[in-house]
Parts: C-alpha cells; structure tokens; sequence
C-alpha cells in the first residue's frame, strides 16, 4: 500500500472514530512538524500500539496526552471524568487504537484478511528517545481543541 493511501485511510478512520465513538472533532495539522515539537506543550503522553498481518502488515501508533485518554475514557463509557481509572484510561487508548486500525484496513480493502494482534498499552511515551522521532511510513499530527495527538503507520517497505 503506498504512502499516501494509507495516510488518506489513516485520517478517515480516526475521523470516524474520534468523532463517533468520543464525541471529540479533530483537525489534522497541515504542514510539517517534528513529532517531538507537537507535544512539547504536553506533560504526559501516553502510546498504545497494534500490529496488523496479512497481505500487509506493520504497526499502527497512538499517542495521547493523559488528559484527553482519560476525557476519552469518560466520554466511552458514560462516566465523569474524575470516575476514570488508570484501567479504565488504558483500556480505552487500546480500544481506540483497535478500533482506528481495523476502520483504516477496512476502508483500504473490504476483501483482504488482515489479522490484529492484541493491541498494547505502552505507558509514558519517551519524547527524549531519538528512535520515536524518526519511525519510517506514515505520522499524522491532529488537535482535539484541547491537546495534540499523533498516530502512525510503521510497515516493512514503506
């Protein structure tokens, strides 16, 4: 799948899932930045991941500041946002970041069979790892209103 599909993809599926499931807009950053400029406003982000296999294959990433997970965690499951749990805030970034992989291979092909792996909560993302900012394939940069955000596309050839 080439680049600029799976970023087009990418973009609808968190677009439908941001907005449906979370009830929170997002606009996509136009121009480019560098991942650790996005979030230098932010204290505490946090990544889940998944990996998909099939006739493609790779990762796909999230990152989100603590506070907009654990908005989203409320606004999910019906609670306030002072209800929210660490268990509750993890759960909801692995279900979104589920939810936005299968959306985004969906929409590239209804026939392929790609498998998803268990998706992965992977804590407190490290801005300072110089690893994180140079990951190959696609990065999309997007704002709630509140916070940034981030997710990406890592696969083999691309």
């Amino acid at each position: 799948m080439k680049t600029e599909m799976i970023q087009t993809h990418l973009r609808e599926a968190i677009s439908e899932v941001m907005e449906t499931m979370f009830f929170l807009p997002v606009q996509f950053l136009d121009g480019r930045r560098s991942i650790q400029e996005w979030f230098s406003g932010e204290d505490k982000v946090m990544e889940a991941f998944i990996d998909f296999e099939g006739p493609r294959s790779g990762r796909v990433f999230l990152l989100v500041p603590d506070p907009t997970v654990n908005e989203m965690a409320a606004n999910f499951l019906g609670l306030d946002e002072d209800e929210v749990s660490e268990e509750h805030a993890q759960d909801t970034l692995k279900e979104t970041i589920n939810m936005m992989t299968g959306r985004m291979l969906s929409i590239a092909d209804r026939k392929a069979r790609c498998a998803l792996r268990i998706p992965r909560f992977a804590g407190e993302w490290n801005s300072a790892d110089p690893e994180k900012g140079k990951s190959s394939g696609v990065l999309l940069l997007f704002e709630t209103g509140k916070h940034h955000l981030a997710a990406g596309v890592v696969e083999p050839g691309i």
